[in-house]
């Protein structure tokens, strides 16, 4: 099974596909790449919406750097992906999870091409630009995006639906009232 194939089946939500994936030894090359490109998809965005904002800005005068948005962009993508996955390890090990740290982190990993539509709109929306159907589309995304990581988590976590929908709910708690704090 090559990665086309692969992605296919991650976005078709069919979670048999971390486990061909795993015994192929492709999990961090997946990974790798759909963070990567997450990050990528996102700083590249976030160049177009930043451009956007600070034409409208006449007051502002700033010095633009495209290249340091991006890299902010795919470094952000990659912090992101591994809090979510610290916090999915931790919650589905206190629900009695058989799972080490690596495999919540690759399977999340593979799952972020999930991620891919989100990016934009959310990049758009920090931009101060959007609406009501940016909203609902970002929210129908994030939902997707949700389930195909649970498909990847519930795969290696050995724990029950009703569990696993207990981590993830306490786990998207905890880490929306962290952001909460945070901002």
């Amino acid at each position: 099974m090559h990665y086309f194939s692969a992605m296919r089946r991650v976005l078709g939500l069919q979670g048999e596909v971390f486990n061909e994936i795993a015994r192929q030894n492709r999990l961090l090359t997946y990974c790798v790449i759909n963070v990567a490109l997450l990050g990528c998809i996102y700083g590249g965005a976030s160049i177009y919406f930043s451009q956007i904002v600070l034409a409208r800005s006449e007051s502002v005068h700033v010095g633009f750097n495209p290249l340091l948005v991006f890299m902010v962009g795919l470094s952000f993508a990659f912090l992101m992906h591994g809090g979510a996955a610290l916090f999915i390890y931790v919650f589905c090990r206190g629900m009695g999870g058989r799972v080490t740290f690596m495999p919540p982190y690759l399977t999340i990993g593979v799952a972020a091409i999930s991620l891919w539509p989100l990016a934009p709109m959310v990049s758009a929306m920090q931009a101060g630009m959007g609406g009501a159907i940016l909203q609902v589309a970002a929210i129908a995304a994030a939902l997707y995006a949700l389930a195909a990581c649970y498909i990847a988590v519930y795969r290696v976590s050995g724990l029950s639906h009703a569990k696993m929908a207990i981590a993830v709910s306490i786990a998207i708690i905890y880490a929306g009232c962290f952001l909460y704090l945070w901002t």
